[in-house]
């Protein structure tokens, strides 16, 4: 698929998946990889070999020297340019995953609320802000995937608001009595997809794009990598970065030896030039 191609699906979803961004063997070497991270043991885990358990570390990829080649990725970096242009940079919104699914529908901006709060004020700057998250299970195995509300960054119903919030109220009601990764979701008054994805692929999408992880049912775990990126010199971009900075899990300070790759690749943050 030729970069218009990607720019112009993205446009009209909010969405684009990119199909093998790493191959069944570099996935086997980053799950391992995340297995040391959380201590577990070094082999492909069953599921009843951690009994179903969620892992999560915030800003996992900028704490972890072993995961930042995944930051410099060609592939990856040449879909977000041709998407929002060729000034990027890396916003540190990075996550390490394992057994993070059906959770609630919700966006992963600043300001959540539909056409409310400066993420929906695009006057001055185009909001330029992508979640990039690459799986490392395949929907087969795990039966993990990621459903995603086409346009959702543009467009929200009256009727929708009202939905999800009642399937979130219901999911919350579930997950305090049963494993919330085996509720399914459901949802009828907008249209959704249900991205299932194969090991190795990566959904890059507007932050502000109504999602939720899908079911985690299979027989080995979910593993995912989640990063940020968004266009340099944008209001948007070192908007969403002071955000996720504010909270005391993300690294206020990244490591001397990232910021000098970073740097080095065009890929540093800098502050919107007024």
């Amino acid at each position: 698929m030729i970069k218009n191609n990607k720019k112009s699906f993205f446009d009209n979803n909010g969405y684009f998946l990119l199909r093998k961004l790493f191959s069944d063997r570099e996935c086997k070497k980053l799950k391992l990889e995340i297995n040391r991270y959380f201590k577990l043991p070094l082999k492909e885990l069953k599921q009843n070999d951690i009994n179903f358990r969620t892992f999560v570390e915030p800003d996992g990829v900028t704490k972890n020297k072993k995961f930042w080649k995944i930051i410099f990725n060609k592939k990856m970096l040449s879909a977000i340019r041709s998407i929002i242009g060729n000034e990027i940079c890396y916003t540190q919104h990075s996550d390490l995953h394992i057994n993070l699914g059906a959770g609630k529908y919700h966006r992963d901006n600043a300001f959540r609320f539909f056409n409310v709060g400066p993420d929906w004020n695009e006057e001055k700057d185009q909001y330029k802000v992508l979640r990039v998250a690459i799986y490392l299970s395949d929907y087969q195995k795990s039966g993990s995937s990621l459903i995603v509300f086409p346009y959702s960054n543009k467009k929200e119903t009256f009727l929708s608001r009202i939905e999800i919030r009642l399937w979130n109220y219901i999911r919350l009601f579930w997950s305090k009595r049963f494993n919330k990764n085996f509720l399914p979701h459901f949802f009828f008054s907008s249209k959704t997809v249900n991205l299932k994805h194969k090991a190795g692929d990566c959904i890059i999408f507007d932050q502000r794009m109504i999602h939720a992880g899908g079911v985690v049912n299979g027989v080995l775990p979910k593993y995912s990598i989640f990063l940020s990126f968004g266009a340099k010199n944008n209001l948007h971009t070192n908007n969403h970065h002071k955000y996720y900075l504010s909270r005391p899990t993300y690294l206020r300070n990244i490591p001397s030896e990232l910021k000098k790759r970073l740097k080095d690749s065009k890929l540093l943050l800098t502050s919107k030039k007024i």
